[in-house]
């Protein structure tokens, strides 16, 4: 596999903000405000760009997702009612039974669930204390998405886009950017079901165009953002970090 420019899709867009809200983090309390994409340069219109996919970032999957105008493109086959019913009965079977509603969404930014990730992905006393950035240290490969926790995997039948991570540097966490045919409420309540099942906290908030869900099990945490693309895909930011 060709090494992968990090500033091509949206994984190295999310791996910003969430150094970002570290950074806000170690501010003092009357410093501290939660990042707006529309003031800091470094985020405003990035979040919004539509992934780039390397054809041979798809591990060869077959079909294989593509990129357009519209962002995350998924075949006819993975969009028909079946396959939308197949994913939902998998996802169903992963959480132990019929997935119920998402918990009531919370008021206020995502950003606090992204700090709690970024936090937690450094698991050593040496990376806390030289406030290591673990988001600056990942490296991209499909293969990631085959490491993220058994409690938090991507949703059945998604197609990943990119996927990073890391385990050095007194660093653990993992990223994963992937499509899919089912809504963002769909995506929310699998990994609310999840989180449930696997023994983390979960809050749910609506950011923007974001439906966002995040919480943690001890020194683990997690984050996912999910959001539904102008062509109807769903497009999922799944966030894993600590040890």
């Amino acid at each position: 596999m060709k090494a992968r420019h990090p500033s091509m899709g949206r994984t190295s867009l999310l791996l910003a903000g969430m150094g970002a809200a570290l950074l806000l983090a170690g501010c003092d309390s009357h410093e501290k405000k939660p990042v707006d994409e529309a003031s800091d340069p470094a985020l405003a219109g990035g979040l919004g760009d539509r992934i780039v996919v390397d054809p041979e970032m798809t591990g060869g999957r077959n079909p294989a997702p593509a990129a357009s105008g519209n962002g995350i493109v998924l075949p006819a086959a993975a969009r028909s009612p079946e396959a939308v019913a197949a994913a939902k009965k998998a996802a169903a079977e992963a959480a132990g039974g019929a997935l119920g509603a998402a918990p009531a969404t919370q008021k206020g930014s995502a950003s606090p669930l992204a700090e709690g990730a970024a936090s937690a992905a450094r698991v050593t006393q040496a990376s806390r204390a030289a406030k290591t950035d673990c988001a600056g240290k990942v490296r991209y490969s499909d293969s990631w998405a085959t490491k993220l926790p058994a409690a938090l995997p991507v949703y059945p039948r998604g197609a990943v886009q990119e996927a990073a991570g890391t385990d050095t540097e007194g660093c653990a966490l993992r990223v994963v950017n992937y499509g899919t045919a089912v809504s963002p409420a769909d995506v929310i309540s699998f990994y609310y079901a999840m989180a449930q099942k696997g023994g983390y906290s979960a809050e749910y908030r609506v950011d923007g165009a974001d439906h966002a869900i995040g919480g943690r099990k001890g020194a683990l945490a997690y984050v996912v953002y999910a959001r539904k693309l102008a062509n109807g895909v769903t497009e999922v930011d799944l966030v894993t970090s600590g040890q």
